[in-house]
C-alpha cells in the first residue's frame, strides 16, 4: 500500500542527461539545437591558452585558469616533502625554515654543523649579515630618496596660513640620508 508517486514529470532532456552520466558520457549533450555551433578545440593535458583576456591550462584532465599571482602563490606554499632528504616537513620549525632557505630545519642543521666542522660557518654567518644591512641600506635609500622627491607645497598652520617647509628640506635629509648610510656600513662585517 506504501505506493510511490513522482511528483515531477521527468523531462526526456533529463532522463538522457541521467543516461550520460551513468554511461560516463558527461559532457555529451542532451538536445540538439540548430544555426549556433562554437568552435571546439580538443586540449591535451597541461596545454596553456590565451582566451578572453585570461590564461588557461588543463590539469588532471579539468580546464583551469591561471592567476595573474600564481607564480607568487608557488614562492610562498610550503612542500610536503623536503627538497633535499626527501622526508616529510612535520616539524614545527620546518615551514619557517623552508621559507628561509629552501630546505627543512634538520637539513639545516646539518648544513649548518658542516660549514662548522670545516671552518666556514663565520664566513656564511657573516654573509648573511651583511645581505640584511645591504636590504636595509636598499630600502632605506628608496624611503629617503622618495620623501626628497615628494611634491609637498606646504603645510596648513594652526592659524590658517601656507607654510613652505620644502625649502633647504631636501639639503638636510641628503646629508642626514648620507650619515644613515656610513653608519649602516660600518656595521658590515
Amino acid at each position: 500500500m506504501s505506493e510511490s508517486k513522482l511528483k515531477k514529470d521527468f523531462a526526456k532532456k533529463d532522463v538522457q542527461r541521467m543516461r550520460n552520466l551513468i554511461q560516463g558520457k558527461a559532457g555529451a549533450s542532451t538536445t540538439i539545437s540548430s544555426g549556433y555551433s562554437k568552435q571546439v578545440k580538443d586540449r591535451v593535458e597541461g596545454e596553456t591558452w590565451e582566451e578572453d583576456e585570461r590564461t588557461w591550462v588543463i590539469k588532471n584532465g579539468i580546464k583551469q585558469t591561471v592567476s595573474k599571482l600564481q607564480e607568487a602563490r608557488d614562492l610562498a606554499k610550503t612542500p610536503l616533502f623536503c627538497p633535499e632528504c626527501k622526508i616529510v616537513m612535520n616539524h614545527r620549525y620546518d615551514k619557517e625554515f623552508y621559507t628561509i632557505n629552501k630546505r627543512c630545519f634538520e637539513c639545516q642543521v646539518k648544513f649548518e654543523t658542516h660549514l662548522k666542522i670545516t671552518g666556514k660557518f663565520e664566513s656564511y654567518r657573516d654573509a648573511i649579515h651583511n645581505s640584511e644591512i645591504d636590504n636595509t641600506i636598499d630600502n632605506y635609500e628608496l624611503w629617503v630618496d622618495d620623501l626628497i622627491n615628494s611634491t609637498n607645497d606646504g603645510f596648513i598652520s594652526e592659524t590658517g596660513e601656507l607654510e613652505n617647509w620644502s625649502k633647504g628640506a631636501s639639503t638636510g635629509l641628503t646629508k642626514q640620508k648620507e650619515e644613515a648610510i656610513e653608519y649602516l656600513k660600518s656595521l658590515r662585517k
